[in-house]
């Protein structure tokens, strides 16, 4: 069996080698268990090990006696969590230390210490209440990754106001959508943001989304490029309101269940859901998953390309924050035609040591001249995770041999917006199957359920199921508590249902199988679409694939493919064949595709994972839902366009 066997150093100077030790544990997996079993005696270790500070200790960590869809934390604490994020590293005298390094598109650079950090992110809190904004009000967060966006966000916390993020390249609808669901008072944003050495406007498309909405009465604007003004009352300028504040506001005590942010994720109705995280939650989740999960220590450098609008952008700038790291950020594209492997060029000069990538983005690193790659020095690279997206075993062992360099653990994770991390994932203390899971995550208690509720046996595919809620996992839905337990709780009673199919092999790996909502039912035959996806991949001949399922006369369903072809590739009959014979071979006969179609992009998020219901929609010409997540929804019509030069 394939595997990768992390190097003996890198696991034995982990920070989780280390908490077992500390925890009286022999393994990992007894480590799981007794978080399991005893989730308060493991949570009371994980605030420990995060340093989350208290204004005014709980009475009680953990209170289940109303189901676990209604689990409560910290009874009567509160505190705030820019205490713990960055009082106590001043504190402790790392004022100094970088706290960001910034590359812009341009590849200027600008480099933020703790203590600068700090400073603006006391001026965004007190620009906010000169303004009128106070503990419990609602504050969009429209911005690109720039240092002055993490402190923004840090800044709506320290005063108790609650964030919105929402992703920089949404159009005037989803902004809006989001913003009134809030009931929002205010929005933080830049008047543009640069796109291939072009402005793209911010403020201009937020004015637009904000004509019906009077309740934002105040908009402060970091304007780069000298935007238009739209409302000289309403909308003013970040250097003069933030840059004249004080860098001095003390952190404003909240009680542990009052809310963070709330962080809109899609559904597949035309309706988002308003995820709601909280200021304990996020430092427990972040401390389990990423600083003992990913082995996050405080001498890490981490770059990860995502979006404040994403659970990423957050979940990275705490999870470095509370390890007393530094976040190497970074504006624009991690390829580009003039420069392929940005991203990993921006690893190498900067000596990244956490990166994170994409299945998509390593097979448009594989169409490129690896001699360019080879002059890369990527030495300091230890952790390379990824998640979202299932992984080909090709693409996986081509970063394996050319990016980890065999040597920088590639630890795959998956989880989502709902828990604020991860639910199964991989670990520096477990040998690494291509694409796969070595463990579930602490404290979820994660299952393989069949549809009628009984457990499926080792190598049996099934549905994700968390039975063990754990801190850090959503509590509501932003004023709709019914929804989230018709959307989580319903299809399993007790039981949080996560909508991914699994499967877990004897040698206790785990894989994901696809979300159980795209799952091809064919002849009577289930599979899930990335099975099919990687045996086409794996060919070479396209870097991205969609499967998804359509009506047939004779099967009932089949299975159509949307591919994005390989530089070089001619998207002819001959390569269909080809790609029909592979998913043949290395799936099954009875699941080769009825039709492939060939288009220049799929539609994805930020993340760059495919969203393959909107390919499936536009392909069947359906209503596709809530688009306010795709990254490029200029690759829609094209999918659209297929099925009607086929009817």
């Amino acid at each position: 069996m394939l595997t990768f066997s992390p190097p003996k150093d890198i696991a034995a100077d982990s920070t989780l080698k280390a908490f077992l030790d500390q925890c009286g544990m022999a393994s990992y997996e007894d480590l799981v268990d007794r978080s399991n079993a005893d989730p308060d005696w493991f949570w009371t270790r994980i605030l420990e090990r995060s340093g989350t500070r208290f204004q005014q200790p709980y009475d009680v960590l953990r209170d289940i006696s109303g189901g676990p869809e209604n689990i409560r934390w910290a009874i009567g604490g509160a505190l705030n969590l820019t205490e713990t994020l960055l009082d106590a590293p001043l504190e402790d005298g790392l004022g100094d230390k970088p706290a960001i390094d910034w590359t812009g598109e341009d590849d200027t650079r600008r480099v933020w210490s703790y203590a600068e950090l700090a400073a603006e992110t006391s001026r965004v809190a007190a620009a906010l209440v000169a303004r009128g904004i106070g503990p419990g009000d609602k504050v969009g967060l429209y911005m690109p990754m720039i240092p002055e966006t993490q402190a923004a966000l840090l800044g709506i916390a320290r005063l108790g106001a609650i964030s919105v993020p929402l992703f920089s390249g949404f159009a005037v609808n989803a902004i809006r959508a989001r913003l009134q669901d809030a009931d929002a008072k205010a929005v933080l944003t830049v008047d543009a943001t640069p796109r291939r050495g072009q402005p793209v406007p911010m403020e201009e498309i937020l004015a637009e989304a904000l004509v019906d909405l009077p309740q934002v009465h105040t908009v402060i604007s970091l304007r780069r490029f000298g935007g238009k003004v739209a409302n000289p009352e309403r909308d003013l300028d970040w250097s003069k309101v933030v840059g004249a504040a004080s860098p001095i506001f003390p952190a404003k005590s909240v009680d542990a269940s009052d809310p963070l942010m709330i962080c809109y994720t899609s559904g597949t109705t035309g309706r988002p859901k308003g995820v709601v995280h909280t200021h304990l939650g996020v430092q427990a989740k972040a401390t389990s998953d990423i600083l003992l999960g990913l082995d996050m220590k405080s001498g890490d450098r981490h770059l990860w390309m995502t979006d404040m609008g994403w659970v990423m952008g957050p979940l990275t700038m705490f999870s470095v924050l509370l390890a007393r790291a530094t976040l190497v950020l970074a504006e624009g594209a991690p390829s580009t035609p003039d420069d392929p492997f940005r991203l990993l060029r921006l690893a190498s000069e900067r000596g990244v040591t956490h990166m994170g990538l994409a299945p998509t983005l390593v097979r448009q690193f594989m169409t490129q001249d690896l001699a360019v790659l080879a002059e890369l020095d990527l030495s300091a690279l230890r952790i390379v995770p990824s998640t979202g997206e299932a992984w080909s075993e090709d693409a996986w062992l081509w970063q394996l041999e050319h990016i980890c360099r065999n040597r920088a653990v590639p630890l795959n994770i998956s989880g989502g917006t709902e828990l604020f991390g991860a639910i199964l994932t991989s670990t520096v203390l477990h040998d690494i199957r291509p694409g796969g899971f070595t463990a579930q995550a602490l404290g979820v208690d994660a299952k393989v359920l069949l549809p009628d509720g009984t457990e499926a046996d080792t190598g049996e595919v099934g549905e994700l199921v968390v039975t063990q809620p754990p801190l850090g996992m959503t509590q509501t839905i932003w004023q709709d508590k019914q929804r989230y337990i018709e959307t989580y709780w319903s299809k399993f009673p007790g039981v949080w249902w996560h909508g991914d199919w699994v499967r877990r092999d004897a040698d206790g790996s785990w894989f994901i199988m696809g979300r159980s909502d795209d799952t091809l039912n064919i002849a009577g035959k289930r599979i899930g679409p990335p099975e099919i996806e990687a045996a086409m991949t794996a060919t070479g001949k396209v870097v991205d694939v969609a499967a998804i399922a359509a009506p047939d006369s004779l099967k009932g369903v089949a299975v159509i493919c949307v591919c994005v072809v390989a530089a070089g590739v001619t998207p002819d009959a001959n390569l269909v064949a080809a790609l029909k014979d592979a998913v043949g071979t290395a799936v099954s006969k009875p699941f080769r595709p009825r039709e492939i179609h060939f288009v220049e992009g799929l539609p994805k998020t930020r993340t760059l994972k495919t969203m393959r219901r909107i390919v499936k929609a536009a392909y069947l010409g359906e209503d596709p839902g809530d688009l306010s997540s795709v990254a490029n929804p200029e690759t829609i019509p094209a999918i659209a366009a297929l099925n009607e030069s086929t009817t």
